[in-house]
């Protein structure tokens, strides 16, 4: 299986750390990021990119709350821009997009688990911050292969 996104990456070595510990297969798999556009949502890549860079350079800002778990799902939510990445999202696409909650998954249910005291130590460690994007990265990923950045879109700081 051959897939394609468009993600926005996380520069945070903290982040990188509970993800490695908590849930390593994940982890190795692709860093925290959180998805812009699945491959569904795109039927050309090319123009996808060429519409990306005609944006840039471009500030996306979003504000991550608290840990939510939901089994042995573990993801930090946008709880600030989500109107922001809507919009993002909504210039990117040529049609209308569908509905995508923003988040940084910090535990995958496909092969991690979570306990009651791994949860406590996450939210323990892991306060709301801010972040704001100024690059795309656009990925694929063959069969359970780590993904691998095709191309970054945006302004490097």
């Amino acid at each position: 299986m051959y897939r394609r996104q468009a993600s926005l990456y996380l520069d945070s070595p903290h982040l990188e750390t509970q993800r490695l510990r908590h849930n390593p297969i994940q982890a190795r798999l692709i860093p925290a990021h959180v998805t812009l556009c699945r491959e569904d949502e795109v039927d050309d890549w090319v123009a996808f990119a060429a519409n990306l860079k005609s944006l840039s350079p471009f500030e996306l800002s979003l504000g991550f709350g608290s840990p939510i778990r939901e089994n042995n799902f573990v993801f930090l939510p946008v709880r600030d821009g989500v109107a922001d990445f809507h919009e993002f999202r909504r210039l990117l696409l040529t049609h209308e997009p569908r509905v995508h909650t923003p988040h940084v998954t910090l535990i995958h249910p496909r092969n991690g688990e979570c306990t009651d005291s791994i949860f406590a130590e996450i939210t323990r460690s892991i306060p709301p911050f801010r972040v704001t994007f100024r690059e795309v990265m656009l990925i694929e990923q063959s069969g359970d292969s780590p993904w691998n950045v095709v191309a970054r879109v945006g302004a490097r700081t």
